[in-house]
């Protein structure tokens, strides 16, 4: 389906004319009723979503407290490590990570906006967006491009790259539509698209499992588990219109809006060269990875 009609699809019910010659909103449509039950969907994907989130949290923070390192790295041993820093640096993204969502719990899911104050808001707001964009967003290009992928490198970094560069996509025109404006309608879909951010930085959740699974059932070389993991969630892009359309995806429209789309993104249909570039970004990642890759290994010490 092209995404005009989609959009068009998703906007709402019906309108037909009366008798006085305006126009009145008639019973909701098929297309209506489709809207609500995706809008349905979409919500309890969201809110299920936190789950493997709090397991990954509660497992990451517990290994640090019994074994002084991440999870990951206890389970995988040396089979990613390069470097002396390798460890140091994944303990900080990780928990550069958890502190980022808890402040986005409390900013999008914990119902307490009754009994948060304005400036509370702002500054948890602007903790997160300062956690991603100083910490995990430079640690995460870090040991994507740095640590040893031995087994369809390209295409994993090229994942690993898009969740990183998506969320900080959605987190950035979160900030500049709050910026912008500040009335009830901009701050919601300011929030939305704050939502948007995190749950794409948690989209590699689903691969932790998978590779835990395959770790304690197969028993494979790590590196196998770990890009047949990574590879295998990715499908998830396809089924949610994410791989084609990046941040324009079914997923997202439907999470944003499709009557936020201009004010969100600054256009509601994308341009061509915007629709391009989102189509072909996977090709741009294979240069970027083996660029970075090298830039790091020249000034990282092995």
């Amino acid at each position: 389906m092209e995404f005009g009609a989609e959009l068009d699809r998703l906007e709402g019910a019906d309108v037909e004319p009366s008798d006085a010659g305006t126009f009145q909103q008639s019973r909701p449509s098929e297309g209506s009723r489709s809207v609500t039950r995706n809008q349905s969907e979409l919500e309890i994907i969201l809110t299920l979503f936190w789950a493997p989130a709090i397991v990954f949290v509660l497992v990451e923070v517990g290994s640090y407290l019994i074994m002084h390192k991440s999870f990951f790295v206890a389970l995988t041993g040396t089979a990613f490590e390069v470097g002396i820093s390798y460890e140091e640096v994944v303990k900080v993204h990780v928990f550069a990570s958890i502190a980022m969502w808890l402040l986005a719990a409390v900013q999008i899911r914990v119902e307490t906006r009754k009994r948060q104050t304005a400036q509370l808001h702002r500054l948890t707001g602007m903790g997160m967006l300062l956690l991603f964009f100083v910490i995990v967003f430079p640690s995460s290009l870090y040991l994507s491009a740095l640590q040893r992928i031995e087994y369809w490198a390209p295409a994993v970094a090229a994942v690993l790259l898009d969740t990183a560069g998506c969320t900080a996509f959605f987190l950035y025109r979160g900030w500049r539509v709050a910026r912008l404006r500040s009335s009830p309608q901009a701050l919601q879909l300011h929030g939305r698209l704050m939502q948007c951010g995190v749950m794409m930085s948690m989209a590699i959740l689903p691969q932790r499992f998978l590779q835990f699974y395959l770790s304690m059932q197969l028993r494979m070389s790590h590196q196998v588990n770990y890009s047949s993991s990574i590879l295998v969630t990715s499908i998830l892009f396809f089924i949610y219109g994410h791989f084609f359309e990046g941040p324009r995806g079914r997923i997202w429209v439907q999470c944003i809006g499709a009557e936020n789309l201009e004010e969100a993104f600054g256009s509601r249909h994308p341009s061509l060269w915007e629709k391009y570039l989102w189509k072909f970004r996977w090709l741009a990642y294979v240069p970027i990875y083996y660029i970075l890759s090298d830039v790091l290994h020249r000034l990282v010490p092995t």
